[in-house]
C-alpha cells in the first residue's frame, strides 16, 4: 500500500464517520431508518410484500419489522390483507395516507437538498453525485469479492 493510500483511506474513514453522526441530515435521517425507511421501501416498491419480504430486503429482525407494521397501520399509513388463497400469507399495502406522508416528505426533504446544492454550487454537486456512486459501485464489487 502506498502513503498516499494509507492518508486517502483515512481521511475517508474520517469523512464516512463525520457523515454517519452527522447531527445535520436536514431530515434525510428519517428516510435510512425507522418507520420511513419502511414505509419508502413499500412506496417504491409499489405492489403489495410479505412482511418476511420487507425484512429480508432491508436486513432488518421479523420482530423489528413487525413492531414498525404495526405501528405504521395505527396511524393509517398500511393495510394488511389475508391472502385468499393462503390465509397464513399477510400482505402488507400503502394507503393513499400513507403515498401522501412518502410525497409531503420527500417534497420537504427536496427542498432541503436544493438550498445544499445552491450552497455547493451544481458543478461540485454534480461531482459529488459521481463520486458517491463510484463508492458505491466499488463497495458493492468488493461485497461480491470480485475484486479489492
Amino acid at each position: 500500500m502506498h502513503d498516499y493510500d494509507t492518508e486517502l483511506s483515512g481521511r475517508l474513514m474520517d469523512t464516512m464517520r463525520r457523515l454517519y453522526f452527522n447531527k445535520h441530515y436536514l431530515g434525510l435521517e428519517d428516510f435510512l431508518r425507522g418507520e420511513m425507511r419502511v414505509l419508502s421501501f413499500i412506496f417504491h416498491e409499489d405492489c403489495r410484500l410479505l412482511p418476511g419480504q420487507i425484512a429480508s430486503s432491508l436486513e432488518m429482525t421479523g420482530g423489528r419489522i413487525a413492531g414498525i407494521l404495526r405501528s405504521l397501520e395505527k396511524k393509517g399509513y398500511i393495510t394488511r390483507q389475508t391472502d385468499v388463497a393462503d390465509r397464513r400469507k399477510i400482505y402488507v399495502i400503502i394507503t393513499e395516507c400513507g403515498k401522501e406522508k412518502i410525497r409531503i416528505g420527500t417534497a420537504e426533504l427536496s427542498e432541503k437538498l436544493d438550498a445544499v446544492i445552491r450552497i455547493m454550487g451544481c458543478e461540485r454537486a454534480d461531482q459529488l453525485i459521481d463520486s458517491l456512486n463510484d463508492y458505491l459501485n466499488a463497495s458493492e464489487i468488493i461485497a461480491e469479492n470480485k475484486g479489492v
